[in-house]
């Protein structure tokens, strides 16, 4: 038995699950947005069970979100597997969810620290100004 192809099939098939976990991820960002707003939208239509609306829309946010979950922990579970069989300690897992929040984070910090530096020049301006005006009314 050839182990080198053996171990090439098998990270294969690692990354192809990979795959399918970020396609099952797109599903169930999509559903988790659209299924509660049926059951929302349905809600106000029908006049006698409300309350079974609610109970329907809190429960498939929920069902939806351990999904999600579970989805995430088994594809990161799958990608240290991976990492141990080949032999790669040093890297991380990457998130299949939280990658790109890492980047938005980073970038949103970025604008408010140059949104902060702006306030603090306009900041100055304006002192700059009054010390000009009770200069000129001193004078």
């Amino acid at each position: 038995m050839d182990y080198k192809k053996a171990f090439e099939k098998y990270t294969q098939y690692q990354q192809d699950l990979h795959e399918k976990n970020q396609n099952k991820i797109r599903v169930g960002l999509k559903v988790n947005i659209l299924l509660p707003l049926v059951f929302l939208f349905m809600s106000f239509f029908v006049k006698d069970s409300k309350l079974i609306f609610l109970i329907l829309w809190i429960v498939s946010l929920f069902g939806i979100a351990a999904y999600l979950v579970y989805i995430e922990y088994s594809d990161y579970k799958l990608q240290e597997q991976l990492m141990d069989f080949s032999g790669e300690t040093e890297k991380q897992a990457d998130s299949l969810i939280g990658a790109k929040v890492e980047i938005a984070e980073a970038e949103v910090n970025r604008k408010m620290d140059a949104i902060d530096a702006r306030i603090d020049e306009g900041k100055q301006k304006v002192m700059e100004k009054i010390e000009k005006l009770k200069e000129d009314d001193n004078a």
